[in-house]
């Protein structure tokens, strides 16, 4: 079967580029089906989906469309349009691949439908901006590959039809290249820092025992947003253990880096066996010689970077808002507390070793522990065996009793 690679363009001012991509795609033996987003003027050649049928998808008419003030908001009704169109035709396993050009506002538009689309499928957006920083809006939790168009996307001469044909070939590989998926075995999403690698990957090991794929997360924020949007689209169907919840440390305390709103929450609403373990929450994450720190004990972590010790009222907060988040769970959660320090800078003689503001943690999530949460204290180090095998044994009681439910029917 061939492989049809989805375009989303603006054909007034991008006829002639997707025309080339069209034909570039049709060389490589693929198909291909354009959706023209584009607002004013006329389309370059006829399209599989005119204008007038986004912005119809969208809810209202060209007309409508055209009349609004804001050249983003009438952007942004035609991108609904065209992500209702990309979602039913992935549906129905029409396309196999999505393929946008675009400077700014094109970019904006490709992305965001690509945005719509699961992971794993391909995605490659040839953008004027895919060199600046603002890509990570465009990216979002996705797997989108950002192609620098080094020059204007306008027009064909030696540098865009080049730049071009290596996007499609991009795309089209992708496309064609159809990976052996592991569907007998459940794919365990798993948190941490460079300050509990050490456990997690012996964590890493003893799920490949049990018979689980996994897949890890570094919790800077970033990481912890594609954690969140794979537990959603169902990606992460085995389970969840997060061994640091440094990210929501750093949202209390003013730390680099910040999660998202619904951090911890998704996993239980998916009704995936949880365990949590408050690693590398016994530091603040910073720059060096952060003004607003000044005072605490801290590490040098790099040049860039320091660590700052949490406070027990930081960890106590720390403790009822996860607490809260995880007691909503609908499905078994637990909490491993390692009772003699949370990383490997936090333990005795380790230069972030404060015990007494550990307890703030224990105290906190202890104080709103209700529903499918439960607390349990270990003593022992985050990175020794024996909390390691305490969680492993907390995971797969988890998956028993998820299990159980799912095969008992009540009524």
């Amino acid at each position: 079967m061939k492989k049809n690679i989805l375009i989303v363009a603006a054909l007034d001012s991008k006829g002639m580029e997707v025309l080339f991509l069209k034909e570039r795609i049709a060389s490589l033996g693929a198909k291909s089906t354009v959706i023209d987003a584009g607002i004013l003027g006329g389309p370059h050649f006829p399209p599989d989906y005119t204008r007038e049928k986004v912005a119809k998808m969208a809810g209202t008419t060209l007309e409508e469309v055209r009349s609004t003030p804001s050249e983003g908001e009438a952007m942004e009704l035609q991108i609904k349009g065209a992500i209702t169109i990309t979602q039913q035709l992935y549906a129905e396993g029409k396309i196999h691949g999505i393929l946008s050009i675009g400077g700014s506002m094109g970019t904006a538009l490709g992305t965001a439908v690509m945005r719509s689309l699961p992971f794993g499928i391909p995605k490659v957006m040839v953008s004027t901006v895919a060199a600046l920083p603002v890509v990570p809006q465009y990216v979002g939790t996705k797997d989108i590959m950002m192609f620098h168009s080094v020059a204007d996307v306008a027009g064909l001469n030696r540098l865009t039809r080049t730049v071009f044909a290596n996007a499609v070939g991009a795309v089209v590989g992708m496309a064609q290249t159809e990976l052996n998926k592991l569907e007998n075995k459940k794919l365990v999403g798993l948190s941490t820092l460079g300050t509990t690698e050490a456990a997690v990957r012996r964590v890493r090991e003893l799920l490949g025992e049990a018979g689980y794929e996994n897949v890890t997360f570094h919790t800077t924020g970033v990481g912890g947003r594609s954690f969140e949007q794979l537990v959603s689209d169902g990606v992460i169907d085995g389970g969840v253990i997060e061994f640091s919840l440094h990210e929501w440390v750093d949202r209390i305390a003013g730390g680099l880096f910040q999660p998202p709103d619904d951090r911890y929450e998704n996993a239980g609403l998916m009704n995936l066996p949880q365990v949590y373990v408050p690693g590398s929450t016994d530091f603040i994450v910073q720059g060096a010689g952060f003004e607003k720190f000044n005072g605490r004990i801290n590490h040098m972590h790099n040049r860039s970077i320091s660590l700052y010790r949490t406070s027990r009222d930081e960890l106590k907060q720390l403790g009822i808002e996860v607490g809260r988040k995880l007691s909503k769970s609908l499905a078994p959660v637990t909490v491993v507390i390692p009772m003699r320090g949370f990383s490997i800078q936090d333990g005795e003689g380790r230069p972030l070793n404060y015990p007494k503001a550990n307890m703030g943690f224990v105290e906190g999530i202890e104080s709103v522990t209700s529903g499918n949460l439960k607390v349990k204290r270990v003593d022992a180090h985050v990175l020794d065996e024996s909390f390691v095998q305490e969680v492993m044994k907390c995971f797969l009681e988890n998956v028993k009793i998820v299990d159980f439910l799912k095969n008992t029917k009540v009524g």
